[in-house]
């Protein structure tokens, strides 16, 4: 994949015209903190936490995360979703669908989605906030970019006419003026105000992930098989082929909020922790309905 930086295109930007939220009491699947075999892990903290989210909109809370409700305890049966957003104050979350179907739990107001408003898409793949409230961005495997509220669109992957069907993730820039999207080759594709700082080299394990660091001038990406690439100012603290963990199942890469660590997700519910990530439990070895395709860290 061609690394290129664009800032043209046509932009699919969605409208507020409902706010509906998703409420649900629940309790929190707290599971006593056991790292996995190979885990790199820190001293415990008195605050963070992340959660994951299954394929069935499932939600896992570990350490002081909120659990604000999931789908399957509301009784709504999915398979399809593909990634979860955290809300600003992080007493509430987004589940994505792949037909851009939009979830909203807790205090995380509904914004849009793209059925809502007659957008037809089975591809989703990614989201995430930008700066503004209200306001996320949806990327489809293809590379197209979906602004819902006021994101601010700079432009995707079938509007420079370039055509491809493995795109991973996406990663906005600290002042979401841009952003980079990912394919799963390794290649990076730059947007706006998002420089290009290098891509994976190919031949890999596949890339399923993308993280920006909180200054915007590097980036995180994370392969299939725990493998951690960076580029302009992020740091690598590890990766799982360095310390012998063989795998094929990782999902996701969180930065910690000083980006001096990483927590490492797999599909199992298994969470692998670098630099000052600490362990706060995981799924490991429990039995999942289906997998793990999110997850997002709270402070």
């Amino acid at each position: 994949m061609l690394r290129s930086r664009i800032s043209r295109g046509r932009a699919a930007t969605l409208s507020v015209a409902a706010v509906v939220t998703v409420a649900f009491l629940g309790m929190a699947l707290d599971m006593a903190a056991r790292a996995p075999a190979g885990a790199l892990t820190s001293p415990p903290r008195s605050a963070g936490g992340y959660e994951l989210v299954a394929s069935d909109g499932g939600v896992f809370t570990f350490g002081d995360s909120s659990y604000e409700g999931s789908l399957p305890a509301l009784g709504v049966r999915v398979n399809n979703i593909k990634a979860m957003l955290p809300s600003t104050d992080d007493r509430g979350y987004a589940l994505l669908g792949s037909d851009g179907g939009v979830f909203s739990f807790g205090d995380e107001p509904f914004t849009g989605s793209l059925p809502e408003k007659g957008i037809s898409a089975n591809d989703i793949v990614g989201i995430v906030f930008t700066q503004y409230a209200g306001g996320f961005l949806i990327v489809g495997a293809d590379g197209g970019v979906f602004t819902i509220g006021n994101a601010q669109f700079e432009g995707s992957l079938p509007g420079f006419g370039i055509h491809v069907n493995d795109i991973v993730g996406i990663a906005p820039t600290a002042d979401t003026k841009g952003y980079w999207i990912a394919g799963s080759d390794g290649g990076i594709f730059s947007f706006g105000d998002a420089k290009f700082y290098g891509r994976v080299p190919p031949g890999g394990s596949p890339v399923v992930g993308i993280a920006a660091t909180p200054d915007g001038r590097g980036y995180w990406v994370v392969e299939q098989n725990g493998g951690v690439f960076t580029f302009g100012d992020a740091i690598s603290y590890g990766s799982l082929p360095g310390i012998g963990v063989s795998v094929s199942n990782i999902v996701s890469l969180l930065p910690t909020f000083d980006s001096r660590g990483y927590w490492v997700i797999g599909a199992d519910g298994g969470v692998f922790t670098f630099g000052d990530a600490t362990f706060f439990g995981s799924l490991g070895g429990f039995h999942l309905a289906q997998p793990i395709v999110g997850a997002i860290a709270t402070s």
